[in-house]
């Protein structure tokens, strides 16, 4: 009689596959858990420092700055709790109508990221290129209103039935459903929509004008024979500013765009890293857009008792970066 030496696997096969989701789900929490208490931190730092030193620091661009750090901070304190409880669950935990809203919500919040991200390139290309030409107070309230107006209207379609909402294939949040192929609410027309407007060419705009700043204060350098040190630092924050925005964004809508049009079925692995590359921007856009302005550092020094020494004298000289750069080329004019 022959020996039967096939062995059934899929019991350990499906015992394999539960811990490793259980693993995945574990580290999305902490790393949500991280997210959601860092961005709450640091933009929370922005703001009271803006509002404690707002007869210096209120400036059109840093209008810019605190539209981009109250959604951030939204973001942390209502978003970023409900997808680490439902990673700590292993799904999403809070119902279809929380999830409907969550996904708005988040979706909203992201536009508005990214909408302020774009103006506040666009601002300081201004500021470089025609500097006695700034802008003034009421243009940023304009603006800062505007970026609300463009993120609504990349988020609301869905609920008047262009493109839906619902559970990512992370399972733990919520968002557009980019998976569904649907001809009624015509899915795959709204996606193109939100990537072209939400993404796309906001990434052209940002990239555009921050190569002009740099092509700008090569020029100036030539011209007025400046030390180039100032220029190899701003150049290097453009880079890291450039960089930060598209780590936390390309992965999201590579994923998103393949999902929709190339039917392409992921993990849940691969799902949750591009999710929290996004939900993470919250954390170091402050940082790095407060200190762009040599204002913000200072101003932390003395809150944190650093570099104590420095007397208010020596403070008074040093400007920011915007007003440094206004000074070099409106000499040259």
């Amino acid at each position: 009689m022959p020996l039967n030496l096939s062995i059934d696997l899929s019991d350990d096969v499906f015992i394999l596959e539960k811990r490793i989701s259980t693993g995945i789900y574990t580290f999305a929490a902490i790393m949500l858990g991280f997210i959601g208490f860092f961005g709450f931190v640091f933009n929370l730092l922005v703001i009271v420092t803006i509002v404690k030193n707002v007869n210096v620091l209120w400036t059109p661009n840093n209008v810019i700055l605190v539209n981009l750090v109250v959604g951030d901070f939204l973001v942390a304190v209502l978003g970023s709790p409900f997808a680490m409880i439902s990673a700590i669950a292993g799904q999403w935990y809070w119902g279809h109508g929380a999830c409907l809203w969550y996904a708005w919500f988040m979706t909203t919040m992201g536009f508005a990221s990214i909408g302020n991200l774009t103006v506040m390139a666009m601002e300081r290309f201004l500021l470089v290129t025609c500097p006695m030409k700034t802008l003034s107070l009421r243009h940023a309230y304009l603006l800062a209103f505007l970026v609300w107006i463009y993120s609504l209207s990349l988020s609301l379609p869905p609920f008047f039935n262009w493109g839906s909402y619902g559970p990512e294939a992370d399972n733990m949040s919520c968002s557009v459903s980019w998976e569904k192929h649907n001809l009624e609410t015509r899915n795959d027309t709204y996606i193109g929509f939100i990537f072209i407007f939400g993404f796309f060419l906001p990434v052209i705009i940002i990239i555009s004008s921050y190569y002009g700043i740099i092509r700008s204060l090569k020029k100036i350098g030539k011209r007025i024979g400046a030390n180039n040190r100032r220029e190899k630092k701003v150049t290097k924050m453009v880079y890291l500013m450039v960089f930060a925005f598209l780590i936390a964004w390309s992965p999201y809508a590579i994923l998103a765009l393949a999902t929709q049009y190339f039917y392409v079925q992921t993990s849940h692995i691969v799902a949750v890293l591009p999710t929290l590359l996004a939900k993470s921007s919250i954390c170091y856009n402050p940082i790095i857009y407060a200190s762009m302005t040599v204002q913000f550092p200072n101003i932390w020094k003395k809150m944190f008792f650093i570099n104590g020494n420095n007397t208010t004298a020596r403070n008074e000289q040093q400007r920011g970066s915007e007003l440094q750069t206004r000074r070099s080329v409106i000499q040259l004019s």
